[in-house]
């Protein structure tokens, strides 16, 4: 019975390993389908991807757990980049200041912007809830 358990298991995880890209983020997160893109101020690191956020909480960069809803830009984030993004929790505004994208850190002066539905957000990634249809872009700025 263990080995059944063990094979059902395995198969399990491989086929979910086989899904189209994007997927499970899609299936397993909360909050709206919404696309993801990001990009820099030469290339595209991400074309529109289909996401989803997660469940739970958004910790990175010490933000304090309650304080990041994973149903927010910042876990559609998350999801879309498999974590591959850094940032730093700003209690004076409640939210979270993103310093990179995978492996992408703006110079100078330059910046992570969130453009929700082709206008540049007032909220940051944190504060901006999930909502169906809605199209998020990451991109840096000068």
């Amino acid at each position: 019975m263990k080995k059944l358990g063990l094979t059902i298991a395995s198969t399990l995880a491989l086929g979910s390993a086989m899904l189209a890209p994007g997927a499970l983020g899609a299936g397993a997160g909360t909050g709206g389908g919404v696309t993801v893109s990001i990009k820099t101020l030469t290339k595209t690191l991400l074309r529109p991807t289909a996401e989803h956020g997660k469940r739970g909480w958004i910790t990175k960069g010490g933000t304090p757990r309650g304080k990041c809803p994973g149903n927010s830009a910042a876990g559609a984030l998350d999801v879309a980049t498999h974590g591959r993004w850094t940032g730093k929790y700003y209690s004076s505004v409640g939210g979270v200041f993103i310093t990179s994208i995978m492996g992408v850190k703006p110079k100078g002066s330059d910046f992570w912007e969130l453009v929700v539905n082709g206008k540049v957000s007032s909220k940051g990634a944190c504060s901006v809830k999930l909502a169906r249809g809605q199209r998020l872009v990451f991109k840096i700025v000068k």
